[in-house]
């Protein structure tokens, strides 16, 4: 049986190696500066060009399908079978003789990107790649043309449909895109190490990108160790380069799925929400749960964050109009801006990392959470003004996306289900009646018969209620009603 995988991307900053400090050393670093720009500079061009011709391509056919009477005829007889009354049979004799001119058109185009011949191996990519090495294989190594080619043709693939359908239109590709590479060549791991412990990646035309750990806060280094090590594979990188002149490597773990044995009928639910940023549930207790961080502590640091921003924004409102020093003045708010990118993130990490400890600490085999898409607008697609603040300060998708993979990680399924009246349900007895979350924290079921659903009843008459984040979590936890993650 195959290792299962999940694949995670590191992130690390990489400069081209100095091969001494001589003149000539000097020379050759400059040479391969050189060689990386021609790269950068050209690479987006040469993905652009395979992209329009994925689209032509495909367009070929297409014009195969318009320009044969037969198959106008037919398309024609289908359209009005209704009108003209034509038998089941009929109609399913129209379909196989459509479908078998479809078959021929194919076999003319793809024998068209072959230049002629009836076989051969993968002819439309081999078609886009012609293209594109004949014009940029002069400044683009080959090995990196075909790489751009397999991701450009995948990410084709992936919308051909909604272009066809006029959803949207052929992706575009910007300089800075990221230059892809093989990690691998014939099998040999072009991730090296150097007797004094320097680590470095080895591109075409003998480009030695040196690995720069920095504090390593997010334990690159072991990660890369270990793929030296073969404890981890590799699957096909790129480096980057950032608009301020940084080079990046985006390295692809695939790290070997943790062999667990864990309960699939023990699901966790995870309720995102604004008093608490998480909570999670069982769907097999009836007290208890998990709160993860606060909404004080959270917003706290970002709002002064923000505040710091919007004071930088207003003292730099004119003296940036224009002149000399724009980019310098800017340099403190870009800074401010990424250090405020660094800790939601760093904080996400740190959230969604509670979830799966908390998911294996009780062996569960499933996490569930709420489909976000649309979240916290109406029917109109506008956003409610309770859920603007939220919103604007919390990256919940980022979120879900680590919880999404880390769980990958740990073997544990993860399940999306339809978040529709999740916090105004009791998880007890399944009645719904608006009114029933009092407030953010207070959860009362109006349900007379149901008793766990109202919590301690106070002296007055009146209940104390339950938690209302858990409340919601645990029929997060309960529910079937599964969705995709994307569509609405």
């Amino acid at each position: 049986m195959a290792t299962e995988y999940t694949c995670i991307t590191r992130k690390i900053e990489v400069h081209l190696h100095k091969h001494g400090d001589t003149e000539e050393a000097a020379q050759r670093l400059k040479d391969e500066y050189h060689i990386w720009d021609n790269i950068n500079d050209n690479l987006y061009k040469a993905a652009n060009r395979i992209v329009s011709h994925c689209f032509f391509n495909d367009a070929y056919e297409y014009r195969l399908k318009i320009h044969s009477p037969e198959f106008r005829q037919i398309e024609k007889s289908l359209q009005h079978a209704k009108k003209n009354k034509l038998s089941e049979d009929d109609i399913k004799k129209l379909k196989a003789e459509r479908k078998s001119l479809c078959a021929d058109f194919r076999e003319q185009r793809l024998a068209f990107l072959r230049g002629g011949a009836t076989e051969g191996a993968n002819p439309e990519q081999n078609s886009t790649y012609q293209v594109v090495s004949h014009e940029f294989l002069d400044v683009i190594p080959s090995d990196i043309l075909t790489c751009l080619n397999q991701n450009i043709a995948s990410v084709y693939k992936q919308y051909a449909l909604e272009v066809e359908m006029g959803k949207r239109t052929i992706p575009n590709f910007k300089k800075g895109i990221p230059v892809p590479f093989a990690i691998k060549q014939n099998k040999q791991l072009r991730l090296r190490k150097r007797n004094d412990g320097s680590v470095y990646v080895l591109l075409p035309r003998e480009l030695e990108w040196d690995l720069s750990f920095g504090r390593d806060r997010s334990n690159n280094r072991e990660i890369v160790e270990r793929v030296l090590s073969g404890q981890y594979d590799v699957g096909n990188s790129s480096i980057q380069e950032t608009r301020s002149g940084k080079r990046f490597l985006l390295l692809v773990v695939k790290i070997p799925k943790a062999s667990r044995t864990l309960d699939t009928k023990k699901v966790v639910g995870v309720d995102l929400g604004i008093a608490t940023p998480l909570y999670a549930a069982l769907n097999d207790n009836e007290y208890g749960g998990l709160s993860i961080g606060s909404q004080e502590q959270f917003l706290k640091i970002r709002m002064r964050m923000t505040a710091q921003k919007r004071e930088l924004q207003r003292n730099l409102r004119y003296t940036t109009n224009g002149g000399h020093g724009r980019t310098q003045k800017l340099q403190a708010l870009e800074r401010l801006e990424g250090k405020e990118r660094n800790w939601v993130h760093l904080q996400n990490h740190i959230f969604s990392k509670s979830i799966i400890e908390y998911a294996l600490k009780n062996n569960a085999g499933v996490i569930q959470m709420e489909r976000l898409t649309g979240f916290g607008h109406d029917k109109n697609d506008e956003v409610g003004t309770e859920y603007k603040f939220i919103l604007r300060y919390w990256s919940f998708f980022e979120l879900q996306s680590m919880i999404e993979y880390k769980a990958k990680a740990a073997g544990i399924e993860v399940r999306y289900i339809n978040p529709y009246h999740t916090s105004q349900t009791c998880s007890f007895c399944g009645k719904y009646e608006k009114g029933q979350r009092i407030n953010q924290a207070t959860f009362v079921c109006k349900n007379p018969d149901c008793v766990k659903g109202k919590g301690r009843q106070k002296s007055d008459g009146t209940y104390e209620g339950i938690n209302a984040d858990w409340n919601a979590a645990r029929n997060i936890a309960l529910s079937e009603e599964f969705v995709d993650k994307k569509k609405k």
